[in-house]
């Protein structure tokens, strides 16, 4: 049986280091590249005869992980990419899938590393339990946002960022040079759009599904 031909994409030097010389110990596995950055990492893809890539998500580069996973399935689709990453945010597991990557390791948890290999090279990576609970919360969140936000126009997103600051609805109207009973308007449809019983109510709401960029 040929090796697995291994790409590590990890700018960290402790944790390259760490790596190389756990897959090091296990026949079968074999690291062709280390690249710290995307322009390495896609020079390696080109040259050479890759099967999994370990991509860290943050690089040192304008290019992360989840983006450079994107562009190195597009120029070659049967390579697997695990990433391998300290984050465990809902929101980038659910877009590491989306770019296509096939497993999700977190670093905490770099036992399982050698297993995702294996299994990722024949095509047989399980997303793990913790994993896809957090896929499913992503995917709710997203679907709440979808159906929340879609009605909202831009002014009733920008009065309810003014509601969540603190804003009164007279000083609404100062900052967005509307009348008070426009604002009042406005915040009855959001209130009826978002089912909810206040401005403050409806402001926690869309704050909560990450409407005002801060998920």
């Amino acid at each position: 049986m040929s090796n697995i031909h291994v790409l590590l994409v990890e700018d960290d030097q402790d944790w390259i280091q760490i790596i190389s010389e756990e897959l090091n110990r296990y026949q079968g596995i074999e690291i062709i590249g280390v690249a710290t950055c995307s322009e390495e990492a896609l020079t390696v893809i080109h040259k050479k005869n890759v099967d999994v890539v370990l991509m860290d998500i943050f690089l040192e580069d304008d290019c992360d992980g989840i983006q450079l996973t994107a562009q190195l399935l597009e120029m070659k689709k049967d390579i697997k990419v695990i990433m391998l990453t300290s984050s465990d945010e809902d929101a980038i597991i659910f877009q590491a899938y989306m770019a296509g990557a096939i497993d999700y390791v977190i670093k905490s948890e770099f036992y399982e590393i050698i297993d995702a290999i294996r299994a990722a090279y024949k095509n047989r990576s399980p997303i793990r339990p913790t994993i896809a609970h957090k896929i499913r919360k992503e995917f709710c969140r997203l679907k709440k946002k979808e159906q929340m936000t879609r009605p909202l126009t831009k002014t009733e997103v920008a009065i309810l960022k003014l509601i969540d600051q603190g804003y009164t609805q007279q000083e609404i109207a100062n900052h967005l040079v509307i009348s008070v009973q426009t604002v009042k308007n406005h915040v009855n449809r959001i209130l009826k759009k978002l089912n909810a019983k206040n401005g403050k109510c409806a402001a926690s709401k869309a704050k909560d599904i990450g409407l005002f960029g801060n998920k």
